[in-house]
């Protein structure tokens, strides 16, 4: 079962709200304010989540040590008198972490600390349970002189640690306008530092099969994928979507709101009461337009990942496997059917053994996120898995990302992150306005026969831009990082 919650503190009657949100099991409750004094407080709460882990092996002949673990992305909203929501700027230091873990500030320029990572910082595996920990927030800094009539949010969202290091772009196999080193179309091109990156049809240069109509130099400012970062373990799921849409201005949310008939392609979202509700919270959200997506990221403290950073994350560090998925090898069981209640978030899937939604029927739309993860999966193969642990990046709803086919991408695009104010412009307009995004990773449309080759890891089908401003799409979703710390 995968669901997280977010608490509501209300400083009038010390009253509790719970909402669905996206993550495993993560929850988030008993939220309040202590040591409220001379304009600072810590906001106190209880943070679990299951099958958490923290590990290091060696790979590629013993030549590469890798250290990886799971995260989650901890931010906080604030209102005063029943007015608009708005984020909660952290301090750099004083917070106290709980359960073995670490907090790590997330300091952006100008003291815009948005959130926080909280992680195992040595070895282990299983349940994380933080009781009190505690977040320093100087709410004079915002504004308040006190926090009578103040609520406090405090969200949580799943993240996978992708430590800095080289990596391949491309196979060597036969994708569709995959990325190769010129001039050889069958050799990777590796990825050594953050530097800038020649696309040329010159020896050593990066080059692809298609989709790079302008050569010239991918600058040091695009992430390409080699310094660290954090990426969302799942697809920006129906009840995350559903939370960012309750606290939003209730003059402005129903603009966000994915005016489709319920249930089609698998969508439940809907208003009930008074607020937006979702009956599959754990089910990847589909048919969002573009700009709403990016607010999403603008409003959790994330930024769209590049197409470099998907070949990254979906590879690792191991040498390519031609024409390989996400789990790392030729081959794919697809699912055909649910065991369970679907939209429970317990439904399971059939056959045993499947590891990717990649075909439109049955299912015509997506299915729980991270669903072949189970405790049986006893690799990346049998989960679905990308390689440090990512789920559905094969399969599932298309990954938008930001393309370097064209300068619109990797000229404006930069490792900048949204401000948490949904309010104001999100600062990747400029990109998204021209032929910035393409997608990877291929979607549950896809049957399994000779197109599957689109959900593998280096096939760039649609990288000739534009994706996100031709939606709304029932085929894309979206998953958010932001460089590590």
């Amino acid at each position: 079962m995968m669901k997280t919650t977010f608490a509501l503190f209300f400083s009038l009657g010390w009253s509790l709200l719970l909402l669905d949100a996206q993550a495993n099991n993560l929850s988030i409750t008993n939220l309040s304010l202590v040591n409220v004094t001379n304009g600072s407080a810590d906001i106190q709460f209880d943070l679990s989540w299951d099958n958490s882990w923290r590990t290091s092996w060696s790979d590629n002949g013993d030549t590469v040590t890798v250290t990886n673990w799971d995260a989650a992305w901890v931010f906080a909203k604030f209102r005063q008198s029943g007015g608009l929501w708005k984020h909660v700027m952290l301090t750099e230091s004083n917070h106290t972490a709980t359960g073995g873990t670490v907090i790590d500030v997330a300091m952006d320029d100008g003291g815009t600390n948005l959130g926080a990572f909280v992680y195992r910082p040595v070895e282990g595996a299983g349940s994380v349970t933080c009781e009190q920990m505690r977040l320093h927030w100087n709410y004079a800094a915002s504004g308040l002189s006190g926090t009578n009539d103040v609520d406090i949010a405090v969200m949580g969202i799943e993240m996978v640690y992708i430590p800095e290091g080289p990596f391949s772009l491309g196979s060597g196999g036969t994708e569709y306008s995959h990325f190769y080193q010129y001039p050889m179309q069958s050799q990777p091109f590796l990825v050594t530092n953050a530097g800038p990156i020649l696309v040329d049809e010159t020896n050593g240069a990066l080059y692809a099969t298609g989709d790079v109509s302008t050569k010239g130099i991918i600058p040091s400012t695009f992430p390409n994928g080699y310094q660290a970062l954090y990426c969302m373990k799942h697809e920006l799921t129906e009840g995350a979507y559903v939370d960012f849409l309750n606290m939003l201005d209730p003059s402005v949310a129903p603009t966000y709101y994915p005016n489709i008939a319920y249930g089609a392609y698998r969508l439940t979202i809907h208003y009930t009461n008074g607020l937006y509700a979702t009956d599959a919270p754990d089910r990847p959200c589909c048919c969002l337009r573009g700009g709403w997506k990016l607010t999403y990221l603008d409003w959790s403290g994330l930024r769209p990942m590049t197409e470099l950073e998907f070949e990254k994350i979906a590879r690792g560090v191991k040498t390519p496997w031609i024409n390989e998925y996400a789990w790392g090898n030729s081959s794919l069981v697809a699912l055909t059917g649910l065991d369970g209640v679907d939209g429970s978030g317990e439904e399971t899937a059939l056959p045993v053994g499947a590891n990717v939604h990649i075909k439109s029927s049955p299912y015509s739309g997506p299915v729980r996120a991270g669903i072949f993860a189970t405790a049986n999966s006893s690799n990346r193969f049998d989960a679905g898995a990308g390689y440090y642990g990512v789920l559905d990046l094969s399969g599932s709803l298309w990954e938008p990302v930001v393309s370097v086919a064209r300068t619109d991408g990797r000229d404006y695009f930069f490792d900048e992150y949204g401000d948490g104010n949904e309010y104001t412009l999100y600062p990747w307009y400029t990109a998204e306005s021209g032929n910035a995004y393409g997608l990877r990773g291929g979607g549950y449309h896809l049957n399994d026969g000779a197109n599957a080759n689109q959900a593998t890891i280096s096939a760039r089908n649609n990288m000739d831009g534009g994706y996100l401003i031709r939606d709304p799409s029932q085929y894309y979703g979206i998953r958010g990082v932001r460089t590590a710390p």
